[in-house]
């Protein structure tokens, strides 16, 4: 399985970069499980926590936010823009 590429950035500045199995968000219509080759796609982030999955499907990273918005760019990277 391909890993996706992520980048979480807030106005302060980088906060993640990296890779995953699977990220989770938070989106405005209900939580958004996203894995590499995931098809293109914008959406505006509520309040909440995004988590990175590893490949043995255990959570490494949590991050809190203050909505934002997330954009599959291509079918290999996630930037997340968070307040």
């Amino acid at each position: 399985m391909a890993d996706l590429k992520i980048e979480i950035i807030s106005i302060e500045g980088l906060i993640f970069k990296g890779s995953c199995t699977i990220a989770v968000v938070p989106a405005i219509s209900g939580d958004l499980g996203i894995m590499h080759g995931h098809e293109a796609i914008i959406s505006n982030l509520r309040d909440g926590e995004i988590q990175l999955y590893d490949d043995s499907q255990n959570i490494f990273k949590t991050v809190i936010i203050k909505g934002g918005f997330a954009e599959m760019q291509g079918e290999e990277k996630l930037l997340i823009l968070v307040n």
